[in-house]
């Protein structure tokens, strides 16, 4: 094995091992905990194992929505889409922060260019009133990164606002 130092060795066992910061949901598939009705949405990073990754999201059922397919379908699309997913089930959201571009949220650990706006975000999770919201979370959020205008902790303060806005409206069932 390779002895590197830093973030580079970090890079070199992230790589070989198979485990990334996004293989949770996999292993949480596998282990039976969450249904085969997810759906992940913005995603536009690079793949390390491109057609394993695909392969792996396939075999669990996951469905995908790219940050461009906005492009495509519309953000009522993205709602439309998530809505049909998940439809009767109890719903969790986990919004990771970098699906927005950097250019609305500087602060997170793994920027990539070409994510939604933030309007475009808050916008779809308006969308999803009416669903049965049983918990939800905004992570990477790394506030040493942000800018003095603090946009991306703004963001996550207003992403969290739309969670409970969420659940107050439509309280989940015991």
């Amino acid at each position: 094995m390779e002895t590197l130092p830093g973030p580079k060795a970090e890079l070199i066992i992230w790589y070989r091992s198979g485990v990334n910061h996004g293989t949770f949901l996999h292993i949480a598939h596998e282990e039976g905990l969450i249904s085969n009705s997810s759906i992940h949405a913005g995603i536009r990073a690079p793949l390390a194992r491109r057609k394993g990754d695909i392969k792996n999201d396939v075999r669990c059922g996951f469905e995908i929505i790219t940050a461009r397919d906005i492009d495509r379908i519309g953000v009522n699309g993205v709602i439309e889409t998530l809505k049909s997913r998940v439809s009767g089930s109890r719903v969790y959201i986990s919004v990771d922060i970098d699906v927005l571009d950097p250019a609305f949220a500087p602060a997170t650990g793994t920027s990539e260019v070409g994510g939604w706006s933030t309007r475009e975000l808050l916008t779809i999770l308006d969308g999803l009133e009416g669903m049965e919201i049983v918990g939800a979370d905004i992570v990477e959020v790394a506030p040493v990164y942000d800018n003095a205008g603090e946009t991306t902790v703004l963001a996550a303060a207003e992403i969290a606002k739309s969670f409970l806005n969420l659940m107050v409206q439509q309280p989940a069932k015991a």
